[in-house]
């Protein structure tokens, strides 16, 4: 039977668990579409893995696996995940790949011709949504804690610009590097700085050390992160690692699109993955079976104008009533307020389970209230 190419490009390597929860996802939503007519032919996944720049690889093997996927003749791709390896792909995806590739990134630095994205959070607005629930609390002063690297500069710019809007005083700031393990120094001197709040920016990893150094200081500051949040679980003990901080995800019960995927994934495959990583790879597979069955010819150019006509697809990920919708000059999908909304670590967090394969193993905290100043 023919079928149609679409690429995977994996730049964050993941667990088995992690894989088959976003495999059986997607491919629930390729069945449907089919089952629907929606596609006259099955989708054929051809997936690339390289450990990208964010765990300490490269940017060229990041360009490289892309490149395999254009030689293999995908008409679109799914990918890349992390900013860092995005804002390093995008030239040669624009100047020579010429395919349109799907990211869930969350730089500004991605968008063109050829660059979309579903964002899994968003490096220039998750610090308004941290400062919106920092200022809804009365919080005056923070402490800026970010990693050295791009991820962490831009979100870093951004947090000023946010806290300013917000009336919080960024009273000190101090830079790590992404994947630095003891941070004793850098939380003594975050507890010198005296601040209400202290916030993270970063990809995630060293995150996960903060705790141990905050304890080892006896001190529990309230303390937040962007969408750091979520690489958490893609971490070994990293949930319950980051136990006490707030955080920007986009898990959220309260949208019934998701629920309902939720429970077909439930009845398909016998287990409920109640997370966003369930949620989003199938909104990702619903947007491109939408966009395949607009595309005329089956080429990298008709699947960017497929995609391009995507319009008010309603999202599972995120909060309720979330929609995608791209266009010839709308390269990012998120109609919404509420894609990103603020949870916390579960006090019940069964350590034993899988956090891919249950879930959420968190608990919904705040989504943005409009605050008159």
């Amino acid at each position: 039977m023919n079928t149609t190419k679409i690429g995977v490009l994996i730049d964050f390597v993941i667990s088995d668990s992690a894989n088959k929860v976003m495999y059986d996802a997607m491919n629930l939503a390729f069945d449907e579409a089919l089952e629907k007519g929606l596609l006259d032919r099955p989708i054929e996944l051809v997936v690339r893995e390289a450990e990208g720049i964010a765990r300490g690889g490269s940017a060229h093997d990041v360009v490289r696996a892309w490149q395999e996927l254009k030689d293999e003749g995908v008409i679109g791709i799914y990918g890349p995940w992390a900013s860092e390896n995005a804002i390093a792909l995008r030239s040669h995806v624009e100047e020579a790949g010429h395919v349109a590739s799907l990211s869930m990134t969350g730089t500004d630095r991605w968008y063109g011709e050829w660059c979309f994205t579903i964002n899994n959070g968003s490096l220039p607005e998750d610090p308004y949504l941290v400062t919106n629930f920092l200022g809804n609390k009365g919080v005056e002063s923070a402490a800026v804690v970010y990693d050295k690297s791009a991820i962490g500069n831009e979100f870093r710019q951004f947090m000023r610009e946010a806290c300013e809007f917000d009336g919080i005083e960024v009273i000190a700031e101090f830079g790590i590097q992404q994947t630095e393990t003891d941070l004793l120094a850098v939380a003594t001197r975050l507890k010198a700085a005296g601040a209400d709040a202290v916030i993270y920016c970063g990809f995630g990893i060293s995150a996960t050390y903060l705790n141990t150094a905050f304890e080892a200081l006896g001190w529990d500051p309230l303390r937040v992160m962007t969408t750091s949040f979520m690489t958490a679980q893609f971490i070994p003990r990293g949930m319950a690692s980051i136990r006490g901080w707030i955080g920007c995800d986009q898990y959220d019960e309260e949208n019934l699109v998701g629920q309902a995927v939720l429970s077909r994934i439930e009845a398909r495959y016998g287990y409920r993955p109640a997370n966003m990583w369930s949620l989003i790879n199938y909104d990702f597979a619903h947007v491109i079976a939408h966009a395949v069955s607009k595309t005329f010819p089956l080429s990298p150019e008709g699947f960017k104008a497929g995609l391009e006509r995507v319009k008010f697809l309603p999202a599972a990920n995120g909060g309720p009533r979330g929609l995608l919708s791209f266009g010839p000059y709308i390269r990012r999908g998120w109609l919404s307020t509420d894609f990103i909304v603020m949870r916390e670590i579960s006090p019940d967090l069964d350590e034993a389970e899988d956090p891919f394969l249950h879930g959420p193993g968190t608990v919904f905290t705040h989504r943005y209230q409009p605050r008159i100043r």
